[in-house]
């Protein structure tokens, strides 16, 4: 892969995880940032996430669902999904930060799905899609 190239798809990257972070003041990866999937028990230096990422097989789009804000701390989650909408993930991204770079992020990810045969038996709990956000009970006032 030519140089300008890897750099290119470094953009694209850091286009689609910086702009959740606004809000925390992160531009960019640091330099000796890392990256952890815990689901896959991988760790992932700037570049290794580039190529984890843009080389993923298939073409897949997202969208951020909630971004949280404490301090140096910045959570997302985001709904992945492939271009077909065959399927559905949600990841959860720890992104900590310092000096408006991004320095450590730990992932983890989820397949979206029914819920398991055992609890639709015991008919426990609501599907979410039938639950309107007021209506959500508020766990803490």
């Amino acid at each position: 892969m030519i140089r300008g190239q890897r750099s290119t798809e470094k953009r694209i990257v850091e286009s689609f995880t910086v702009p959740t972070l606004n809000a925390a003041g992160a531009f960019s990866f640091h330099k000796d940032a890392y990256i952890n999937w815990h689901c896959t028990n991988e760790h992932f230096n700037v570049d290794e996430f580039i190529i984890a990422n843009c080389e993923y097989p298939g073409d897949w789009d997202g969208v951020v669902e909630r971004i949280e804000r404490m301090n140096d701390l910045t959570i997302t989650v985001t709904s992945v999904y492939p271009e077909d909408r065959s399927t559905f993930f949600h990841v959860t991204s720890f992104i900590k930060t310092a000096n408006n770079k991004i320095i450590s992020m730990d992932e983890y990810r989820a397949d979206d799905g029914d819920a398991p045969q055992w609890r639709k038996d015991k008919h426990i709990g609501l599907s979410l899609i039938h639950i309107s956000e007021p209506t959500r009970p508020r766990l803490i006032s």
